[in-house]
């Protein structure tokens, strides 16, 4: 299962039909809220993060993740647009499993959800 925190309708569309074409659970959460309930009731394998999501503290975010049981966290990759290199530091320095540029994630998202 993956959880992919975005309020991209593109992005997440894409990575919803990828999902599908692979027969892998996917849910979208709009909010880092939506997201820890999520995985707290799914327990997904993968979580993406769009960094860029419109409220998402990136370090707060981070902790709650990094405090969930271990049986519960799921992987993390978190991503931005390459020119917010400000941001993708952030979420380094939150602790996410894997940080890349957007357009990383949106070349390889077929393979990072077969991975999943």
């Amino acid at each position: 299962m993956i959880c992919f925190l975005t309020k991209d309708l593109m992005m997440s569309s894409n990575a919803s039909s990828h999902a599908r074409e692979k027969k892998v659970k996917f849910k979208t959460a709009t909010s880092a809220e939506k997201a820890i309930e999520i995985i707290e009731a799914d327990r997904p394998h993968l979580l993406l993060i769009d960094l860029q999501t419109p409220g998402l503290n990136v370090e707060a975010f981070g902790t709650e993740i990094k405090g969930l049981a271990d049986a519960v966290c799921p992987l993390t990759i978190a991503y931005a647009q390459h020119v917010h290199v400000e941001l993708l530091e952030q979420a380094k320095t939150a602790g996410f499993d894997q940080v890349m540029t957007r357009g990383q994630v949106n070349s390889r998202i077929a393979n990072i959800i077969a991975a999943a």
